[in-house]
């Protein structure tokens, strides 16, 4: 009897914890449409906390770096990038963040194929729903003049 009380309080404890309410069920498809959407931008994203720790970014950002974005969290500039460049990205963070303003500047990047291509990153505060600063928002988006090609 206690066997099967338990497994009916069991059963009851994971239908109680995965049946979502409507407004939760709209909560997960608002995300799901908005990764998507940010998945679907060509442009390179990504959000670091004011430690510099990457919490996360878009498919365009995963593919620079030659790794599943689940990989890249977690990580700071330092563990991705050549000490030159993570010196160089985290100058630019502090600058920004300092200022409290977005701010633009150019940069070459190096896909994992050894592409190089040249950049325009806006990196801008990430703030939270009461306004208090976060981290980092970049935006990346190449302006690598394209390659002339021959006409016959």
């Amino acid at each position: 009897m206690t066997k099967t009380f338990l497994a009916a309080a069991v059963a009851a404890a994971l239908v109680a914890t995965t049946h979502q309410s409507p407004a939760a069920e709209t909560a997960k498809k608002q995300l799901e449409a908005i990764t998507t959407a940010v998945n679907s931008i060509p442009y390179i994203i990504f959000y670091k906390d004011m430690n510099g720790v990457y919490c996360g970014g878009n498919a365009a950002w995963a593919t620079l770096l030659g790794k599943p974005a689940d990989q890249l969290v977690g990580n700071t500039d330092f563990d991705i990038f050549p000490e030159e460049v993570a010196k160089s990205f985290q100058s630019y963070d502090k600058e920004m963040l300092a200022s409290g303003k977005a701010h633009r500047n150019t940069e070459w990047l190096v896909y994992p194929d050894g592409r190089k291509v040249e950049v325009e990153t806006l990196k801008t505060p990430w703030l939270g729903k009461d306004g208090k600063v976060l981290g980092v928002l970049g935006i990346c988006h190449e302006i690598t003049p394209p390659r002339a090609t021959k006409t016959p």
